[in-house]
């Protein structure tokens, strides 16, 4: 899980100075309304609004990922709430600030979204990384805070046993097929491709990820300036060495991606594996590979165990629950979600 925090940061390093700078004109079909918010001197971010009426929502997306991530789901959730997301800076369509990476900074800039939007209190449904500023917002500011809704978002990201042995093995076992030349042919090429391992999840979330190159191929990820890069990198590192959360006192669902058996974990993914519908066969017929991923699959049961106990202490009012999927259930498992966000939302106090 850790892992998954820096691999945006290492994928833009290399991708960065190949990719285009001109862009395929292309029209967002979602819809929501976007305005830039002040949030600290000369930074601004991104906000898209999909309006609604009822508890409002804010919906922030993992390290690398921009608002647009919720383009699918906000438009659902906004049948029986307010709801807008927002892209943290340094993320394409906000400021790229030289500064304020660390998790308080990012929490605050949240509040100060809330304050600028006559926002008084909302529930919070963050993916990955999004977990750190939501640690932040449920611990020191759980008066605007109805609720947290951590989508694989809850972990300790701290150095663990599970993490290191589940990254030894990982390391020897078979991994999904990189993209190759034909699958970054078009947005549309790349999306197919994704949908094979976990789902593509809007296009639009994916344009703000990648560069487009004036023929209509996907280029290299977009990044920020390596002086911001740089500060994230820092940042992350001086927020878990060492990692010490505060107690988080708002109310909390926590969802997790967490394979129900070896074949699960091939054909749906887990926190840190992608799905390989392709080895199903393989495992079944060659004692080897079942081995390997039956060794995957015990080390990842390991290290969800590990994060759900961790977090139920760091919560003081948590609720775990597991699905079957990939890092992005958003994506993969998008009704089951919805499933679970509605019904813990309808529970909450009225604000």
């Amino acid at each position: 899980m850790k892992r998954r925090m820096l691999c945006f940061l290492c994928a833009v390093v290399v991708g960065a100075a190949s990719a285009s700078s001109q862009e395929v004109a292309w029209t967002d079909p979602s819809p929501h309304t976007t305005r830039l918010v002040t949030v600290d001197s000369g930074v601004q971010l991104e906000v898209l609004d999909w309006g609604g009426s009822g508890p409002t929502v804010v919906l922030l997306a993992g390290l690398g990922a921009t608002a647009h991530y919720y383009d699918d789901l906000a438009p659902t959730l906004a049948v029986r709430n307010r709801v807008i997301g927002i892209t943290r800076r340094g993320h394409r369509g906000s400021s790229a600030a030289t500064g304020g990476y660390d998790f308080a900074r990012l929490a605050e800039d949240v509040v100060h979204v809330m304050d600028t939007m006559s926002i008084k209190k909302a529930v919070v449904i963050g993916h990955s990384f999004a977990g750190e500023e939501m640690h932040v917002l449920g611990a020191r500011y759980s008066a605007r805070i109805r609720g947290l809704v951590y989508v694989d978002a809850a972990f300790d990201r701290g150095d663990n046993g599970e993490a290191q042995a589940f990254a030894a093995a990982a390391r020897t076992a078979p991994s999904a097929p990189r993209p190759q030349s034909d699958d970054l042919a078009s947005f549309t090429a790349l999306r197919a491709y994704l949908a094979k391992y976990g789902g593509a999840g809007p296009e639009a979330h994916l344009r703000a990820r990648y560069r487009t190159n004036p023929d209509g191929t996907v280029g290299g990820p977009w990044a920020p300036d390596r002086a911001v890069i740089q500060a994230m990198t820092n940042a992350i590192a001086a927020g878990t060495h060492p990692y010490n959360p505060e107690r988080i006192s708002a109310p909390a669902l926590a969802l997790y991606a967490a394979p129900k058996s070896a074949d699960d974990l091939i054909r749906h993914g887990s926190s840190d594996r992608l799905p390989i519908p392709e080895l199903a066969g393989k495992m079944e017929n060659d004692p080897a590979v079942r081995e390997q991923v039956q060794q995957l699959y015990s080390l990842t049961r390991a290290l969800v165990d590990h994060h759900e106990q961790w977090f139920k202490r760091v919560a003081a009012r948590a609720r775990v629950v597991e699905l079957s999927g990939t890092h992005d259930l958003i994506i993969s498992n998008a009704r089951e979600v919805l499933g679970q966000i509605e019904p813990f939302i309808a529970s909450l106090p009225d604000a």
